[in-house]
């Protein structure tokens, strides 16, 4: 979830496109677009052919540098594209979203409280230091401790105990079933540090002073603040036949759009993911790489961030929501590649019950509406008495584009609306600084998914929740959805889903806008990386070289 889900994950990134929302209709779709889907309706690949031979390095863009490299803090699009190569969770996720073993040989389920994880022997961290059962009950409990503020508390709310029960396990006691809890085990949520190296490194852990010490198939050599990170193949990897390709990774940060695409077009980087939608037809013309498009279980929404100003109305939030050109969004934002958005978690979260989960999405109402149906609302609710203040940055594309569009959609109903930029880092500021939220209504977010189950984002709206900005509360919502957690039975999930996503979909706290595909650029002679947005919880780039 990845704001992703954290899913975490915010997506914010530095330029402003030419297209704006009083024209979307006249935004242009992606050049050389799949036939098939029209102009505008880039072509899906569901995957590249394996990589058959090394490289000796790769250059990888990414749009900010990370916050930390401390995995309780990685919550962001940036620092887990690096950690899912560095440091490894006891269960992985795999391209084509199954869950296999990673430092967990193997697990169990008791009882619907407990989980026990038999660890994998003989696997050393980077330091050479042997994993044992105390490295792994650290890691997990450092998201119990309350004085660290894990970006994860969320998934660990439900944990009563983490202890190493064994010479190679681990046993977590819950206070409460939970089905989730063993799939989180797959994202950041369950990454592995070593205790003695982290405990060395105190507050400098994850950060360009301290390191941080894990088992992934790189292992983080340098970094140059401001500039780069630079990753190094581990000799050490406990797993032969999966030993990465390239020799290492040089990640750099290129904050600016325009000059990512550049650099790209230039043949100055081997690769990007979260490509700018503004580059997307140069690229697919290039003869120095490919520009592909991989399926994804993203969100994009309004964020809102406070119910006691002028959208603290309902049908205020969803007279704005059906005033919003979507399409025109897509086509102007990402050039096509999304796909309109009818609820918070998106339909690429469905890992189970998939026909009863499309039924009921299907059968929600279209978030848009003509004019007249959203005016109505605007004067039953009465027109608030001041303006919606919505915040977007620069540092990603999108965003001032949809800012917009949303400025536009309110003042067409009779709605004050005022936009304000915010350099990325103040931004990133508005997630966990509650003042640095004051005086502002809506921000924009891209959510994922870590894992397939709609819970992942839906979590994120429950009463309490770091990123439950508004502090939103329905006793409803929480007893839904902490018993679809809590329901091994999936199709019993699925119906106490369906209900919860009625209820946010009703109150329009994240307002759905789009939910985007999986842009990925590689250099011409490459491939093997995975198209499926799987790349902030799997070591990608151990897959990538040349074909022979």
């Amino acid at each position: 979830m990845s704001r992703y889900t954290k899913r975490h994950r915010t997506t914010i990134g530095v330029a402003l496109t030419a297209c704006t929302a009083l024209a979307l209709s006249a935004c242009s779709g992606v050049e050389g677009a799949g036939k098939t889907g029209g102009a505008s309706t880039p072509k899906l690949t569901e995957s590249l052919p394996p990589a058959g031979g090394e490289v000796a390095s790769l250059r990888w863009a990414l749009y900010a540098e990370p916050s930390s490299l401390d995995p309780i803090y990685s919550n962001d699009f940036p620092p887990m594209e690096v950690l899912a190569n560095v440091c490894e969770s006891l269960l992985q996720i795999s391209p084509d979203r199954t869950f296999r073993p990673a430092l967990a040989a193997s697990w169990t389920n008791p009882d619907p409280r407990t989980w026990v994880y038999k660890l994998r022997e003989n696997v050393t961290f980077h330091s050479g230091a042997k994993v044992t059962a105390e490295d792994v009950a650290y890691s997990l409990g450092r998201n119990l401790d309350k004085s660290l503020g894990s970006y994860y508390d969320g998934i660990y709310a439900n944990v009563e105990s983490v202890k190493a029960t064994g010479a190679g396990e681990v046993t977590v006691r819950l206070k409460q079933p939970d089905a989730q809890f063993n799939q989180a085990m797959a994202t950041t949520a369950g990454r592995i540090v070593g205790k003695a190296a982290s405990e060395k490194a105190g507050k400098k852990l994850g950060r360009p002073d301290g390191g941080v010490d894990c088992t992934g198939p790189f292992k983080l050599a340098n970094w140059s603040v401001g500039k780069s990170i630079t990753i190094d193949r581990f000799d050490g990897y406990w797993d032969k036949a999966r030993k990465a390709k390239p020799g290492k990774v040089e990640f750099e940060f290129i904050r600016d759009p325009a000059a990512r695409t550049t650099a790209m077009l230039a043949g100055e980087v081997d690769g990007s993911w979260f490509v700018p939608a503004s580059g997307y037809g140069k690229l697919l013309g290039s003869d120095k790489g490919s520009l592909y498009f991989g399926r994804t279980s993203g969100s994009y929404v309004g964020m809102v961030t406070d119910l006691k100003g002028p959208l603290a109305d309902e049908r205020i939030r969803k007279a704005l929501s059906m005033a919003v050109d979507r399409k025109g969004i897509i086509s102007a934002a990402v050039s096509g590649a999304a796909e309109p958005l009818k609820a918070p978690a998106a339909p690429g979260t469905w890992g189970y019950a998939q026909k009863e989960l499309k039924a009921a999405y299907d059968a929600l109402p279209d978030p848009n509406a003509p004019l007249e149906e959203a005016k109505k609302l605007v004067k039953e609710a009465g027109v608030p008495g001041e303006a919606i203040t919505i915040a977007v940055t620069g540092s990603q594309s999108e965003m001032p584009i949809i800012g917009t569009e949303v400025k536009r959609a309110g003042e067409s109903i009779g709605l004050k609306v005022d936009i304000k930029t915010l350099p990325a880092d103040n931004y990133n500021a508005l997630y966990s600084d509650a003042k640095a939220r004051e005086g502002i209504d809506m921000i924009f977010s891209l959510w994922q998914a870590d894992y397939p189950d709609p819970t992942a984002i839906y979590q994120y709206l429950q009463t309490g929740n770091t990123f439950n900005l508004a502090q939103w509360s329905n006793p409803e919502f929480d007893r839904l959805i902490n018993e679809a957690k809590a329901t091994a039975d999936t199709a019993k999930r699925a119906e106490l889903i369906v209900q919860a996503q009625k209820i946010a979909v009703d109150q329009i706290v994240w307002m759905p806008l789009y939910s985007p595909f999986n842009p990925l650029y590689q250099k011409k002679g490459l491939t093997g990386a995975p198209l499926a947005s799987v790349q902030l919880n799997y070591p990608w780039a151990a897959d990538i070289g040349t074909a022979q």
